[in-house]
């Protein structure tokens, strides 16, 4: 009986010890996987992620980290996956709908991106990213039967970001080029010179082809 006792005791304390070790060991490929990213060594960083991830595979932060870092080498499906995968760990992390939103602008997915930020604006309706955010996913998105169907709704976003964000200079340049889609070119060129009032010097060629 003291031999069965001491064997379990045995096996239990050599778990906890498996267990100490198996922890530390993730905590210290996250530590490394993130010294890798600020040093921009982002191949190195990818494969320290992917480590955890396989020792961690229902911690959302471990793929939300490899994805960011995918963001930074420009590897922007693989990105989209990984912040698929954050979500589906923890649906309410905001900070996944941001990003995830980026790697679909980066691959032309504007009305993904425009679905995510919409997603977080339906709670937080004055949240300046996101309406910054969906706003330019808006005036990218040319294409007919997408965008151009809600291109008002781009231009509520930057008079809402306008008015919350007054020292944002590249509200006004884009919402000239929002305007000049709709066809509506006095207001584009208010906008442009605008624009040119708080030294966008992109709005010059705009305002110089449209309002001359």
């Amino acid at each position: 009986m003291k031999y069965i006792f001491a064997k379990a005791l045995t096996t239990f304390t050599f778990t906890l010890l498996f267990l100490a070790s198996f922890g530390q060991q993730g905590t210290e490929l996250l530590i490394q996987a993130n010294r890798a990213t600020l040093e921009r060594d982002y191949t190195q960083a990818i494969v320290l992620y992917s480590q955890y991830i396989k020792l961690n595979p229902e911690d959302f932060r471990g793929y939300f980290n490899r994805g960011t870092t995918e963001m930074n080498a420009q590897k922007y499906t693989e990105a989209e996956q990984d912040f698929t995968k954050t979500l589906s760990l923890n649906p309410v992390y905001k900070e996944a709908y941001y990003y995830r939103g980026q790697s679909f602008v980066k691959q032309k997915k504007y009305d993904l991106a425009i679905k995510d930020y919409t997603h977080i604006l339906d709670k937080d309706p004055r949240s300046v990213p996101f309406l910054k955010l969906r706003a330019e996913a808006y005036n990218k998105n040319k294409k007919n039967n997408l965008a151009l169907q809600d291109i008002d709704g781009a231009l509520k976003d930057y008079h809402a970001v306008e008015k919350l964000m007054p020292k944002y200079k590249m509200v006004h340049y884009i919402k000239g080029n929002l305007y000049l889609d709709l066809k509506e070119t006095d207001f584009a060129c208010e906008e442009y010179k605008l624009a040119l009032d708080n030294d966008v010097v992109v709005a010059d060629r705009a305002y110089q082809e449209n309002c001359k």
